[in-house]
C-alpha cells in the first residue's frame, strides 16, 4: 500500500478520534458564546504579541509573563475556554503519541548526540511563553 494512502487512513483515524471530536466541539462551543470568544481572542492577542516580541529578539519581562499567566488564570475560569484548553491538551497528547510511534519506527527518536566539539547549527531558544494545551 502506498505511504500516502496510509497517511490518509491515519488522518481519517485522527478525525474519528474522541480527542479530535472533543476539540472541535469545544471550538464550536466557544463560537456560540460571545464572552468566551472575546476573552480567548484577547488572551491569544496578548500571547501573540509576546511571542512576536520574543522572535524579534526582545526580552519578555517577568512582569509580562506574569500578566499573561494571570490572564490565563482568569480566562480558565470560563467553562467553555477551560473545556477548549483541556480538549486541545488531550488532542496535543494524541498527536505527540502518533509522532512518538512514527519516530520510534523510523529510528528518529531524540538521542543524545555525541560531543564532536562542534556546536549545533540550530539553537532552540528557551521557551518563555505559556501555551495553553501544551503547558499545564
Amino acid at each position: 500500500m502506498d505511504v500516502r494512502k496510509k497517511a490518509e487512513k491515519l488522518a481519517a483515524a485522527i478525525l474519528n478520534s474522541a480527542e479530535y471530536k472533543k476539540m472541535i466541539a469545544a471550538r464550536e462551543n466557544i463560537n456560540n458564546h460571545k464572552a468566551a470568544q472575546v476573552m480567548l481572542r484577547d488572551f491569544q492577542d496578548k500571547q501573540e504579541e509576546l511571542h512576536k516580541q520574543q522572535m524579534e529578539g526582545q526580552t519578555v519581562t517577568p512582569e509580562q509573563e506574569q500578566q499573561l499567566e494571570q490572564l490565563f488564570a482568569v480566562i480558565s475560569v470560563n467553562p467553555y475556554i477551560r473545556e477548549l484548553f483541556e480538549a486541545e491538551f488531550a488532542f496535543s497528547g494524541l498527536m505527540m503519541d502518533v509522532n512518538d510511534v512514527l519516530s520510534k519506527a523510523l529510528d528518529l527518536k531524540d538521542e543524545e548526540p555525541e560531543d564532536t566539539g562542534e556546536s549545533s547549527k540550530i539553537q532552540v531558544p528557551p521557551k518563555k511563553i505559556l501555551i495553553p494545551g501544551r503547558d499545564v
